[in-house]
């Protein structure tokens, strides 16, 4: 009777990681459809994500290989790209209609900024997440459902480049530090943010991170080029002071 039980009791400790590991399978393959599948619509630019790793005990999670694509009419490959992002998700609230997401970390990211401080890739994008609308459902429920919303603990960029393609530069490319990024209790003054409203505050943190970065080395480089001017121009007049005296 005693090795039936202990057998039993084996046997359900199995069935439990093996439905421990399912679940964790599914909750990565649900954040990684959810992330394709938005994401496109709400910057309206191409968005791929290799995989998503999240823990069905503590909500705690990774994800690798993220990048955001380039509005149409920009050359550059793309606008982000994202290698590793750890987050953590109270995973109580996935069941309510507010999700409380404890912290967003996004390390090493590489930033795009394609144009000039007028219009850029990034500022299109941004203005691509403003106008985003969610698309109402196809079949009217009796009782219209509340938008889901979000509240995020912290979000956080750190150990990021930026890669410039601007006009001033000729076609050029400079690669400059992004300055790092912090922002703290997103959504939770107003009982929790849309994802549009969410998503319109981080990529806009980000885009004015990247605009400042690249209107400091926009400044450098036209300085430089003043200066190499001004050299050539004083150099030139050196040579003919000296060679065009008459003897």
């Amino acid at each position: 009777m005693r090795k039936v039980i202990l057998y039993g009791a084996g046997a359900c400790a199995a069935i439990a990681v093996i439905a421990a590991v399912v679940m964790y399978l599914k909750l990565g393959a649900v954040v990684k459809a959810a992330v394709e599948t938005l994401g496109p619509k709400v910057t309206q630019t191409e968005v791929r994500l290799a995989s998503v790793s999240l823990s069905p005990f503590s909500g705690s999670g990774r994800i690798k290989g993220l990048c955001i694509g380039n509005p149409a009419g920009f050359k550059t490959p793309s606008a982000f790209r994202m290698n590793s992002v750890r987050m953590a998700v109270d995973l109580k609230s996935l069941a309510t209609d507010k999700i409380m997401v404890r912290e967003i970390v996004v390390d090493g990211p590489e930033v795009t900024f394609e144009g000039s401080l007028s219009g850029s890739n990034l500022s299109r994008i941004q203005k691509n997440v403003e106008s985003f609308v969610p698309a109402p459902p196809k079949d009217k429920p009796e009782e219209p459902k509340k938008e889901m919303k979000v509240e995020i603990g912290l979000f956080k960029v750190t150990n990021g480049k930026v890669h410039l393609s601007l006009t001033v530069l000729g076609g050029k490319s400079l690669t400059v530090p992004l300055p790092d990024i912090e922002l703290r209790d997103i959504g939770r003054k107003s009982g929790g943010a849309t994802v549009r409203e969410a998503a319109k505050e981080m990529f806009g943190a980000i885009t004015s991170a990247a605009t400042k970065a690249a209107a400091g080395a926009g400044s450098l480089v036209k300085g430089g080029a003043e200066q190499l001017e001004k050299a050539g121009q004083a150099a030139s007049g050196l040579v003919k002071g000296l060679f065009g005296k008459k003897k």
